[in-house]
């Protein structure tokens, strides 16, 4: 008998395969597993589910299972499980397991972008700050590559798996980038189409100012801060810097002590962003990059201000 499964919102049947359909199969897995088909996004996927739920199997064991069963049915293997902590979760990720828990959980790196993107009834209004952010270090990046996989992100943002996932569903439904999967791996790859400068000012309408919150507070405080504001434009313009300090860090990372900083006043200004304040490739962590402050500038009604953030657009090195 058939049954129905959620997938992301989705509900899909889970189809029992018959024998003749698991030929080369052998009998110890038979044993071990139910053998499902299921279609997401137009695509026909061969679910496993443990028979016993004592059966203790390893992530790695999970996936020298799902590789020796893919080859043999031609389809790639997805796990359905009941539930998972964190840790098992993540190690799963790691080994590149596809798994599924029902409505709670989907890891199908090579489906879920598109599906994400679909449920998507309107195109966005702005960029999620995990997308800006990744599309920033693409501006920014000197290297000429130009298509990148998740996982490729994954080691130089400071972003989980899903996180970026989700960035790269935002920048899709924004028309920012576009994603293939171009061999038999069911890799996919997110490509960048227009050249750089092109694309900055078509990202224009999604783009929106780093700064979520201001604080301030006479003295300067230590940590992970970036120059920013005005004083980090004199840096990279001919602006004259101001006497006291415009200083930023990602709200993450933001440890407030005591009565140290309030909402009104102060000598320095310090800017609660809602991404990293900097570049993992940028040599100078101390000062934003040039993108994200303009971004947070542009609508500073000072003419100085204004004609040195066009300077420094113009002079940008895309």
């Amino acid at each position: 008998m058939n049954s129905i499964i959620s997938i992301l919102g989705i509900q899909t049947e889970l189809v029992s395969m018959q024998r003749e359909m698991l030929r080369g199969i052998n009998a110890d897995l038979f044993l071990r597993f139910s053998f499902y088909k299921i279609e997401f996004d137009n695509k026909s996927l061969c679910a496993i589910r443990t028979k016993n739920k004592q059966d203790s199997i390893t992530p790695m064991n999970y996936r020298r299972v799902s590789k020796q069963i893919e080859m043999l049915v031609g389809m790639p293997v997805v796990v359905l499980l009941d539930s998972l902590t964190y840790n098992e979760r993540e190690r799963l990720i790691n080994q590149n397991v596809f798994f599924i828990i029902s409505d709670k959980y989907a890891y199908l790196p090579t489906l879920i972008v598109n599906v994400q993107a679909k449920k998507v009834n309107k195109r966005s209004a702005k960029l999620s700050p995990a997308a800006q952010y990744l599309l920033i270090y693409y501006f920014l990046s000197e290297n000429q590559i130009v298509e990148y996989t998740i996982k490729d992100f994954e080691k130089i943002m400071p972003y989980n798996y899903v996180a970026i996932a989700r960035a790269v569903a935002n920048l899709i439904d924004c028309s920012l980038c576009s994603t293939e999967i171009k061999d038999n791996t069911g890799i996919k790859y997110l490509r960048f189409v227009d050249n750089k400068r092109e694309l900055w000012a078509k990202a224009q309408s999604y783009l929106s100012t780093p700064v979520k919150k201001v604080l301030f507070c006479d003295t300067l405080p230590e940590g992970d801060f970036s120059k920013s504001g005005v004083n980090a434009l004199s840096h990279y313009s001919h602006l004259n810097s101001e006497q006291f300090e415009t200083l930023a860090i990602w709200d993450k990372l933001f440890r407030p002590t005591g009565n140290r900083y309030n909402e009104v006043e102060g000598l320095n200004r310090i800017e609660l962003w809602k991404y990293p304040t900097s570049m993992p490739f940028l040599p100078n962590h101390d000062v934003v990059d040039k993108l994200s402050l303009y971004l947070s500038l542009k609508d500073d009604s000072d003419a100085r201000i204004e004609k040195e953030l066009e300077i420094m657009i113009e002079e940008m090195k895309w």
